[in-house]
């Protein structure tokens, strides 16, 4: 067809088909995923390749592919290795600017909480600490790792059952449910960009 442009994805470097699948890939919720390392150091870093992928038993998984630059790996992943742990913070606007800045390549052993500012507060269940100002967060034990692949841009996927959950009681509705309107969450898009669950974005469909 004349207005589609039609692409084979092997045609493609890995950087340009990274930025194709990531702005049509949208938006994507973020994980930012605290961690301790066999020394208990702890790292703290977001990514967008995430979702939960079942409620019995609760599952999420998320991704901290190799780098496409160089193709190293993200102290997150190695951290998980290590320690099976693994706690997921919520990301909402008023945590948005924080969250970005702890996506710098800091050297190991640098604690994003004190970098960013954000609070650090000891879980219940697992070594690595929650992030207070998230207004949800999950501890999770690690089951498994899937390698999608050895070369940079290859997801790993972190496979992490949901063992406690913490949720800020002022996001709680009368009914007991989480107030999505409330919650603000930020999601990925494509680039630099971001988007925000407002009351203006947001709508209902009746199930059919």
């Amino acid at each position: 067809m004349k207005n589609i442009k039609s692409i084979d994805p092997i045609s493609l470097q890995t950087k340009e088909l990274h930025k194709i699948l990531l702005s049509s890939i949208a938006p994507r919720p973020i994980a930012f995923a605290s961690t301790v390392d066999s020394i208990g150091n702890v790292n703290l870093s977001p990514f967008s390749y995430f979702n939960v992928f079942s409620s019995n038993p609760p599952i999420l998984i998320f991704s901290p592919s190799r780098r496409v630059r160089d193709n190293t790996t993200k102290h997150t992943l190695e951290n998980a290795m290590e320690t099976k742990e693994v706690v997921i913070n919520v990301v909402n606007f008023p945590i948005v600017e924080q969250m970005s800045k702890s996506s710098v390549e800091y050297e190991k052993g640098v604690n994003e909480f004190i970098e960013t500012g954000l609070t650090q507060v000891k879980s219940l269940l697992v070594k690595p600490p929650r992030v207070l100002e998230s207004p949800i967060s999950f501890e999770c034990k690690v089951q498994d790792i899937i390698s999608l692949g050895e070369s940079g841009g290859a997801g790993q996927l972190i496979i992490a059952k949901v063992v406690q959950i913490h949720i800020d009681k002022k996001f709680i509705d009368n009914k007991g449910d989480i107030d999505s309107e409330k919650l603000d969450l930020v999601a990925r898009m494509g680039g630099d960009w971001y988007t925000r669950t407002t009351k203006e974005s947001m709508f209902k469909i009746p199930k059919p």
